[in-house]
């Protein structure tokens, strides 16, 4: 019985792909996503660790060929602004200004840091990461080896939404340098803030002079992931 029932089944299969005059031909189910870039707002998308609705990597359909739509992103990125742009907050969701505070925060590896938090868009980068350029000045305290407190021509930022394997997205950490004996000693110095990218054919930059903030009790606490 289980042969006559294999030489059924082939029969049916042979007979299935005989059709004529091209009525066999069967459309394919598995084209590329043409999901629209993200136009979320960002305050809540910074730190997203949703699934990307087509390939964050080219606005392609995950085969290499082309969608003509814009590719998805997350952690601050809306690929579909109408202008590139850019704004950077602090921890507690202020944009940069003069006069802000800055607060200190204990970063997710356990170092402690003042967080920059960038919105931008308005461009396809066509990548998971952004490359900013970042120098940060307190007087007394540019202690790096470029002179500066902080300072970085190449800050990767990622932008992808895939899940990451430790590290921390959706902020970009100004660790302060080494050699400083107590950071509460920095609570209320005056920081020099220079943010640049540059993204769609324009150079975004975002400045400041905001206050840091590091209270004694708060360093006193400890910085422990």
């Amino acid at each position: 019985m289980k042969s006559l029932r294999f030489i059924l089944l082939g029969a049916v299969a042979v007979a299935a792909g005989c059709g004529g005059d091209g009525d066999d031909t069967v459309a394919s189910a598995s084209g590329g996503s043409t999901s629209g870039g993200s136009t979320s707002d960002a305050s809540t998308s910074q730190g997203s660790t949703s699934g990307p609705t087509s390939d964050p990597t080219t606005g392609t359909d995950g085969t290499g060929a082309t969608t003509g739509q814009p590719a998805s992103y997350c952690n601050g990125f809306d690929v579909g602004a109408a202008e590139p742009f850019l704004t950077v907050k602090t921890k507690d969701g202020a944009a940069i200004a003069d006069g802000v505070t800055w607060p200190l925060e204990c970063g997710g590896q356990g170092f402690w840091m003042f967080g920059l938090y960038p919105s931008l868009g308005g461009w396809d980068p066509g990548s998971t990461d952004v490359i900013f350029k970042v120098a940060i000045d307190v007087e007394g305290f540019n202690l790096n080896p470029d002179g500066h407190f902080y300072s970085n021509t190449m800050e990767y930022y990622y932008i992808g939404c895939e899940q990451t394997d430790g590290g921390v997205v959706g902020v970009m950490g100004v660790l302060p340098p080494d050699g400083i004996a107590d950071l509460a000693m920095l609570d209320g110095k005056p920081a020099t803030v220079h943010v640049e990218i540059t993204g769609g054919g324009k150079l975004l930059t975002a400045d400041a002079m905001m206050t840091l903030s590091a209270p004694a009790a708060q360093v006193m606490q400890g910085c422990i992931f």
